[in-house]
Formats: structure tokens, C-alpha cells, sequence
């Protein structure tokens, strides 16, 4: 009798740890690869899941906490995506504490919740840390308390990553510079605008460094239709070649380059410049000056033979030699006034 007792007591006591043993774990994940834009959100992903196989997770018991870094970014008081039942116990900005309120989350079964995080300085990738933390089971959930029974802690916390970058304002499609009666005119097309304010145009001389502001033209601001742009440098120097690159600048100051475009003055004679040289994205700018009408163009092999023909104008023009194997080559130019130039090339990939 003594021992069918302490069999009766063993499985009733292994009977009541099994059927309360629950592991509760914690994984977040910051969408959009953990980057944020300036002044924008991104959610943060946090996954609750229940794993035991037969006990729901008792209401007001969960208090999962989160972390973010907060020089470069902070929690709003809105925006956030909770499931049923689950809501806020605190925010400070930087930590937010969350609760399963009336939600008892089923055996084998996760809840999602989407925390916005607002990017407010550029900076990182930095840390994003959640932790999975216990209430006493009593509403609203906010007193402290010991793990469920069973729970493993190995997967009570989590990371992630955040990076605030500053997107460019301005998406720029095309930008050329040509003579036009000797004058250099500039320009260039935008696809989309995002608080633009304006575009300076700056100038530089190939043997000095220094650039100076030669003009500025308003931007559209806000547009997301091709919108196009010119302008025409009156008082450019004498000297042989002139370097010109755009400064797009947006509202808040945030500004980027444009590439580098060069333009040769000299009028009474064909100018020709290729760049980059050698040659490494498959792609050959040919810039003239000077040609009289359409421009024949020929990249010649080694040995003479025509591997591709095509028709320039006076300005920034492009080859297409993305198919041409690497090596040594030469770019023919020859106007309507039969001036024939040439230029070596090379092209490594």
C-alpha cells in the first residue's frame, strides 16, 4: 500500500509539471533589411511563439520589452500593430513594454506584433534589443514575476539591427553638356523629385582642383513625372577644357554630386575626350567639341578590323562595349569636314 501511494504521488507531482511547463520564446526583426530613411519609419518585427504542446499561455503573463538605439532612432506613441488582446504598458521613446493583456496564446501557436521605430539621425547599423519578460498573471500585466514553469531562457532575447540613411531627393536620369555657338549648355532630366529646393551648377578646370558655383536653378520640388532642366554657361574661361558637375540639393540641405562632365571651347577645331579610360562597366563617353555636323565614329581592333560604327554629335556621347572582349583598341572620329582623329582605348571588364 505504501508503494502504490508513492506511485500515486509520483505521477500526480510529474503529471502537474508536465501539464504546466510551457516555453515561451522571443525573435525580432527589423523589415526593410534594417534600414530606416531620415525622418521616415520602419517596423520591427517581433514574433511571440508558445511551443509547448498541450498549454496555452495564461493572460497577463507575458511582458516583452524593446530596446532601440536612441541617437539615430525612437519608438512613436502610434503606428504600432498589436494582436488582439495584447497592449502598451509603457513607452519611454527608447524602450517599449508590451503586454498579452487578455490574449492567451495557444499551444503551438506565435503572435506577431509590428513596432514602428522612426529614424531620427543618420547613423549605424546599430543594436535593437528585445527581451522576454513575466508578469504576475493580473491585469494590466505591469508587476514583475518569475519565468513560466519549464521555460527555457536561452530564447527569452533577441536582436536585431537599424540604419538611418538619407535618401537622395532627387533621381537623375540623364545629364549632358554640349557647345552650342560656342557656348557650354548643360542639361538634365530628373524621373522623380522628393523635396528638392534647387540644383547648382559648378565649374572646374582640369588642372585645378577647385570648383566654384556658376549659376543656380530652381528644382520642382515635389514631382514624380520626368521634368527636364538646362542651363548655359555665358562666362566660361579660355581655357582648352572645362569640367561641369551638378549639386542637387533638397530642402533640408542634404545635398549629392552629379558625375563629372568635360567640355573642350576650342570651336575651330574637333575636340575629342574619352573617358573612363580604361574602360570598366562597359560603357565609352565620347565627348566633341568643335566637329562639323554628324560625328563617324569607328572602335577599331588592333589590326585594323571595324568592331562598331555609330553616328556623334558635338557633346557627351556614349558606346555601348559591354560585348567587346578586353584589350587594346582605337576609337576613329572623323566629321563632315574630313578631320579624322584618334584615340586609343582600352577595355578591361
Amino acid at each position: 500500500m505504501k508503494l502504490l501511494k508513492s506511485i500515486i504521488l509520483y505521477v500526480l507531482i510529474n503529471s502537474t509539471i508536465s501539464a504546466s511547463a510551457q516555453n515561451v520564446s522571443i525573435n525580432i526583426l527589423t523589415q526593410n533589411s534594417g534600414v530606416a530613411n531620415l525622418s521616415g519609419t520602419v517596423y520591427l518585427e517581433v514574433t511571440i511563439c508558445n511551443t509547448d504542446v498541450t498549454e496555452n499561455v495564461p493572460s497577463y503573463t507575458l511582458r516583452p520589452r524593446i530596446s532601440v538605439p536612441l541617437s539615430i532612432c525612437s519608438i512613436p506613441a502610434s503606428g504600432h500593430t498589436l494582436p488582439a488582446g495584447w497592449n502598451i504598458l509603457t513607452n519611454t521613446g527608447s524602450i517599449i513594454t508590451l503586454s498579452n493583456g487578455t490574449d492567451e496564446v495557444p499551444a503551438n501557436e506565435c503572435r506577431t506584433l509590428l513596432i514602428s521605430i522612426q529614424g531620427n539621425a543618420v547613423g549605424g547599423p546599430l543594436t535593437i534589443s528585445g527581451t522576454l519578460l513575466f508578469a504576475n498573471g493580473i491585469a494590466p500585466g505591469n508587476i514583475g514575476s518569475s519565468a513560466l514553469p519549464g521555460d527555457d531562457p536561452s530564447d527569452n532575447s533577441s536582436q536585431s539591427t537599424i540604419q538611418v540613411i538619407n535618401p537622395v531627393p532627387v533621381t537623375l536620369t540623364d545629364f549632358s553638356a554640349k557647345l552650342v555657338n560656342c557656348e557650354p549648355s548643360l542639361k538634365w532630366v530628373t524621373e522623380t523629385e522628393i523635396n528638392s529646393d534647387r540644383f547648382e551648377i559648378e565649374r572646374g578646370n582640369i588642372t585645378n582642383t577647385n570648383w566654384s558655383t556658376i549659376g543656380v536653378v530652381a528644382a520642382m520640388g515635389y514631382s514624380n513625372n520626368k521634368t527636364e532642366y538646362k542651363f548655359t554657361d555665358r562666362n566660361n574661361s579660355t581655357a582648352e577644357k572645362i569640367l561641369y558637375r551638378l549639386k542637387m540639393i533638397d530642402k533640408d540641405g542634404h545635398y549629392k554630386y552629379s558625375k563629372i562632365l568635360p567640355v573642350f571651347i576650342n570651336c575651330k577645331t574637333t575636340n575629342v575626350y574619352v573617358y573612363p579610360n580604361p574602360v570598366q562597366d562597359g560603357k565609352l563617353y565620347v565627348s566633341l567639341t568643335g566637329a562639323a555636323g554628324l560625328v563617324d565614329a569607328s572602335l577599331l581592333s588592333m589590326s585594323g578590323q571595324v568592331l562598331l560604327k555609330a553616328k556623334m554629335n558635338n557633346g557627351t556621347n556614349s558606346l555601348n562595349v559591354s560585348t567587346i572582349a578586353n584589350g587594346t583598341y582605337v576609337l576613329n572620329i572623323q566629321d563632315a569636314n574630313g578631320v579624322n582623329k584618334k584615340e586609343k582605348v582600352i577595355i578591361q571588364h
